[in-house]
């Protein structure tokens, strides 16, 4: 098992020089499991750590995210951000609280077979949401 990157070591992996801004934003991303819409992380920055503009949390959150280090999800109609493992996975979104859950791969790569073999259809694995309802909401 490897052991996660810090935010500074995933900046750098990236190509991306470990500013204060993106160090900031990807700590607090990395810190909550449901995606954050660029208004939360600066709410939340803004209230925990230091002032930092709504336009740079933007810029900052759009660049992490074209380098890899985080995944945008369309939730009520609003982009937001959750930072995810490297390696290829798939995510459960629940329509009810927005939890984002990391789908296991063998499940994954079971199901996209069997409907190959059924429809001809060859998906493409590297990214796919199922939108749901998580067990938690489910027993409400």
């Amino acid at each position: 098992m490897t052991t996660p990157l810090v935010p500074d070591e995933q900046l750098r992996a990236a190509g991306l020089t470990a500013t204060a801004q993106r160090r900031a934003v990807l700590t607090l991303v990395i810190g909550h499991s449901r995606p954050l819409t660029a208004r939360e992380v600066h709410a939340e920055l803004n209230r925990t750590v230091r002032h930092i503009g709504l336009t740079t949390v933007y810029r900052v959150l759009h660049r992490l995210a074209d380098a890899g280090l985080l995944h945008t999800f369309d939730l009520d109609g609003q982009r937001s951000y959750r930072h995810c493992g490297a390696a290829p996975h798939q995510h459960l979104i629940c329509t009810r609280c927005d939890l984002v859950i990391e789908c296991p791969p063998d499940i994954v790569t079971s199901w996209l077979s069997g409907l190959q073999q059924h429809t001809g259809f060859s998906p493409h694995p590297d990214r796919l949401d199922i939108r749901g309802t998580c067990a938690a909401c489910a027993d409400r």
